[in-house]
């Protein structure tokens, strides 16, 4: 009785300790305070960290980028926080992102962990199953499960003192531990893995925590302290920092829904008609793999669902597109991007309507599914669009910054997004680029914590038919003053093919306190070796993606060769109609471009002596 009432009291001290230690760093910028956090949390930021790169370097650049930002919004945790939940979200989000900008795609999926071999102990065995999708069905449950979960398993506390942390007793702890096992044994039985709560939570309390290397509990204070010093920076800067760049999506929609066509961009749409469908009666929403329809009717596909391919034996079959075409190359595929030529592309599409009294409204969503594919030569994937009837698009996602190619297993792709409190549409579109074959399965959408790092068009990304041929990097060989800059480069040998670009943005989606002035757009740039062109641009966008007004270029054309530092000027007027506005770096062939984001100004000249500073 005394042990753990003392237990309990240990518990919460240590909780209350933390909080006092958070304000004490936000308040007095203490090191030692900060020191001794890092040395409490650290294995389990690590452990995370490594469960989702698989690679230690990786894994100890997330753990040093989480305390950093740690540092950074010290001063924004209220004393109600659990750090221990806190500090894990935050280590799968910048897993994430570490991982996008590394071009490590996750091919952990259920069915290539299942290959244990038969030597290997039983616990080992549950261990492989669950371990790849573990941090995602984390993500799932609700905070107080999840805390719960954390509390109890990761850190080894008993029912008495989680119930004290999340100001319960002993009997209510234990059902709320309960019932998060059950939902995460549903949610690894929808995945492939079946398994008890017991073997779970034991599995769990084993394997889920791995020691971080000794030095690097130094090195991850000592970086985060000098890097938390300047906590007013965006986390966008803090992400060039520490070399993770939030990318996240291709810009390729204009209206309802999806079609494949020739132009510009990728993907064409059109108006759909038909009633709205009813709201959801319980989530996730599921969309059924029959109810996707096909696009434009092109000769060179075959689109349908395939009854020989079933992701796993209760699976419907699966959603497919094939090429009938002769493989082509990755230029005969960009080739079908420029002039006349029709682009070799086609996708499937579904719309959900979303009524004023729909479950979705105001929340923040996660759309996952699963795609195989076999001798994809471009690439394949999906786009995501929330949009109202007046072709007005809240959200737009697609997957040119995670594309997948080649010959691939089943493997998870998710997006997220906003949906807002308006009724609204949204519009789902596997898709494949180029030649190939490609299969989708178990589409749903759910709703997910608001702290979720979102995957469409807000934060800056990558837009490009071929963005596996570039890099974005900071690199902290070249500067400007005192900056590293961010570095973006044609990757292949030789000069690029006709049709390869890439463009590095954002979408700014609240655009109306813009609207109706002139806005003026400077940044420094370095280029070497460009034989295409680079650009800034600034550009007004009305419902259904449709171009206001054109930017302009003071001093000269687009930027080519080899130039040194040298401060480029965009100006345009932002008519009054605009619903949104792109801004970013359009990058055409070969070469090497650096840009000083630190330097990227947005001001209202309306009256040159005032200007106002437009925040990126």
């Amino acid at each position: 009785m005394f042990a753990f009432r003392d237990g309990v009291h240990v518990l919460i001290k240590m909780m209350a300790e933390d909080m006092e230690l958070v304000r004490e760093y936000a308040a007095r910028q203490s090191e030692k305070a900060f020191e001794t956090l890092v040395s409490r949390h650290i294995h389990l930021v690590y452990s995370v960290a490594l469960r989702q790169t698989s690679d230690p370097h990786l894994a100890e650049e997330v753990t040093q980028s989480v305390f950093i930002l740690l540092a950074r919004k010290a001063k924004l945790l209220g004393a109600e926080t659990i750090l221990t939940g806190w500090l894990y979200r935050t280590a799968q989000y910048v897993s994430a992102d570490v991982l996008k900008m590394q071009r490590r795609r996750q091919r952990r999926e259920q069915e290539a962990y299942m290959q244990s071999t038969l030597n290997e102990p039983l616990e080992s065995q549950a261990w492989q199953q669950i371990a790849p999708m573990l941090d995602s069905a984390m993500l799932r449950l609700g905070e107080k499960d999840r805390n719960a979960v954390l509390l109890r398993f990761f850190e080894g506390k008993d029912f008495k003192q989680v119930g004290a942390a999340l100001g319960a007793n002993e009997d209510g702890a234990r059902m709320r531990v309960n019932r998060a096992l059950e939902k995460l044994r549903q949610i690894f039985l929808q995945r492939g893995a079946d398994s008890t709560t017991a073997a779970i939570a034991e599995t769990i309390s084993i394997h889920s925590i791995q020691p971080a290397p000794a030095a690097l509990i130094k090195t991850t204070a000592a970086l985060a302290l000098a890097k938390g010093a300047t906590a007013s920076l965006p986390l966008t800067t803090i992400a060039k920092a520490t070399l993770i760049t939030m990318k996240t999506k291709i810009i390729i929609a204009t209206a309802v829904a999806v079609i494949i066509g020739a132009g510009a961009g990728f993907v064409i749409f059109k108006s759909i008609s038909g009633p709205p469908l009813p709201p959801p009666e319980k989530l996730p929403l599921k969309f059924a793999n029959d109810a996707f329809r096909n696009g434009v009717d092109d000769d060179r596909f075959e689109m349908d669902t395939d009854p020989n391919m079933r992701r796993t034996p209760d699976s419907d079959p699966a959603i497919h597109i094939k090429s009938l075409i002769a493989p082509a190359t990755d230029a005969e595929y960009l080739a079908s991007t420029t002039g006349k030529n029709r682009l070799l592309a086609a996708s499937r599409y579904t719309v959900h309507w979303l009524p004023k009294n729909s479950l979705l409204l105001g929340k923040r969503v996660q759309v996952g599914g699963w795609i195989k594919t076999k001798d994809v030569a471009a690439w394949a994937g999906a786009s995501l669009e929330i949009v109202n009837k007046g072709g007005h698009i809240f959200a737009d996602d697609d997957m040119t910054d995670r594309p997948i190619r080649g010959t691939t297993d089943w493997q998870q792709i998710e997006f997220v997004a906003d949906v807002p409190k308006e009724p609204c549409a949204i519009v789902f579109a596997p898709a494949l680029y180029g030649t190939g074959e490609v299969w989708f399965d178990d589409f749903e959408v759910d709703v997910v914590p608001p702290e979720t790092p979102i995957t469409d068009d807000r934060p800056w990304h990558v837009w490009s038919p071929d963005s596996y041929d570039y890099s974005e990097t900071t690199d902290d060989t070249v500067t400007h003053n005192g900056h590293s800059a961010f570095c973006i480069e044609y990757t292949l040998f030789g000069k690029a093919p006709p049709g390869s670009w890439m463009w590095w943005g954002q979408d700014i989606r609240t655009p109306e306190k813009y609207a109706g002035h002139m806005v003026r757009m400077t940044v420094w740039t370095k280029t070497e070796n460009v034989d295409g062109r680079l650009r800034p641009n600034l550009r007004p966008k009305g419902a259904n993606f449709k171009l206001l007004a054109q930017d302009k270029m003071l001093g000269g054309g687009p930027i080519s060769g080899t130039t040194d530092w040298t401060l480029r000027t965009i100006t345009c007027r932002i008519p009054k109609d605009t619903e949104c506005l792109d801004t970013g770096f359009a990058f055409h062939g070969s070469g090497k471009v650096w840009l000083d984001l630190d330097s990227l100004k947005y001001e209202i000249i309306d009256n040159p002596t005032k200007p106002e500073l437009i925040e990126q």
